[in-house]
């Protein structure tokens, strides 16, 4: 097959991979209940501030966005997350491209698509979604820089460091993992030296200014909750189960393929592979490390996934080298893990099955119980004085109460 039309197919077989995976997650953002964290970020987006006690502020300011442009739906509170996540693989894309030729680019915007832990993304407003898109922002710039530093280059690495600061205290990681790349190598040291590059890094430590001095004002009680409270530091062998929870996520083959790009990487001669394969080999293998000493009671399985993305331009040539029965085992496990993620969302939408699963384990408490519980106090507040006040017994359930009756001021005390 001819190059030309080699890559005409992959921008077809993306293309149809992205329209099809973007109109499900519209679908199901349309027909899903607020998660209780999303109702939060939409309680602190009715009160605009500069950081929270959880985040930095982008999370709550793009809810807001969300209901002020489309209504007071869950639709559209998470149609900005919506339009991050759905250009996400085309940033992948671009990167492969310029890098590797346009059919891998294409190839590698498609994994983004089917890779399961960026291919649900957006489903819910979640800060991981402005995390995933200002790393790979800052992945992009990483590279150009490599090839000499000029303004726009610059200016693009101050956009994705100051989305990553606004979105969350983990993007610190990301930082942190691509100046030692930079670092590491002499083409980055070369970049370092320039002075735009400087005051591109300034810029975005500024960004990082509302979440330090929310913790200046408030006894570091977000520093210490994410850092120091909820991490028992001391060693534990729950970080064993990060591999096979990693293998299931990024589905086996494909997990397999992007330890070989990163194996291979670490010792190419091109900077550029070698600045993708150290970004993502140490932001997953630092995670994974980390796993054995961190928080193992709260949802922690998807901090690899900046690392997964700087993997990804690199893959396709691993995946091309393979015989033709283990590429499409690979492409279909990809497709079956995406289909099995995006299912549970569907599945969760099901009022139906949200009651039958009322009395198992497995009942979907964050999802469910938002109309009931609307409705009970209605008719609880019906037979009670005027100008009652409802308190809720948690953070949650106010927020919960506060977005079905758009309530942004309900209370909520332990």
């Amino acid at each position: 097959m001819r190059e030309d039309e080699y890559g005409r197919r992959s921008r077809n077989v993306f293309i149809a991979l992205w329209i099809g995976a973007t109109a499900i997650k519209c679908a199901l953002a349309a027909r899903l209940p607020l998660f209780v964290d999303e109702a939060f970020y939409w309680q602190e987006g009715r009160h605009l501030a500069a950081a929270y006690s959880d985040l930095p502020g982008l999370t709550a300011w793009l809810t807001r966005i969300g209901v002020e442009t489309g209504g007071q739906h869950a639709w559209a509170l998470r149609w900005p997350f919506l339009a991050m996540a759905a250009l996400l693989p085309w940033c992948i894309g671009k990167i492969a491209a310029r890098e590797f030729g346009e059919a891998r680019g294409w190839q590698a915007a498609s994994l983004a698509v089917l890779l399961p832990l960026a291919g649900t993304l957006g489903v819910l407003a979640l800060p991981d979604v402005p995390l995933a898109l200002a790393s790979v922002v800052c992945l992009d710039a990483g590279a150009r820089l490599l090839r000499g530093v000029d303004a726009g280059t610059a200016l693009q690495l101050a956009l994705g460091l100051a989305i990553g600061a606004l979105s969350h205290y983990r993007f610190a990681a990301v930082v942190g993992i691509g100046a030692l790349a930079l670092l590491w190598l002499p083409e980055g040291r070369r970049a370092m030296r320039d002075a735009r590059v400087w005051v591109a890094l300034t810029l975005g430590a500024l960004a990082w200014w509302p979440l330090v001095a929310w913790n200046v004002d408030n006894a570091d009680a977000g520093l210490r909750f994410q850092l120091v409270d909820r991490h028992p530091w001391a060693l534990h062998w729950d970080g064993l189960w990060f591999i096979a929870i990693q293998l299931l996520l990024a589905t086996p083959l494909l997990f397999v393929a992007m330890a070989i790009a990163a194996r291979r990487g670490l010792r190419d001669a091109s900077p550029a592979v070698r600045y993708f394969a150290f970004c993502g080999a140490a932001s997953v293998m630092g995670f994974f490390g980390l796993g054995f000493f961190a928080d193992d009671e709260r949802v922690s399985f998807h901090w690899p996934l900046s690392g997964y993305l700087a993997l990804l331009p690199l893959t396709p040539a691993v995946l091309a080298a393979w015989p033709r029965f283990w590429r499409r085992a690979a492409w279909t496990l990809l497709i079956v893990g995406l289909a099995l993620g995006l299912s549970y969302y569907a599945a969760v939408s099901l009022p139906a099955l949200r009651a039958h699963a009322a009395a198992e384990k497995w009942y979907p408490a964050n999802f469910a119980g938002w109309d009931e519980v609307r409705d009970a106090v209605r008719r609880r507040l019906k037979a009670m004085p005027p100008g009652t006040r409802v308190v809720a017994d948690n953070f949650k359930l106010g927020a919960e109460l506060g977005f079905a009756g758009n309530h942004p001021d309900f209370d909520s005390r332990p």
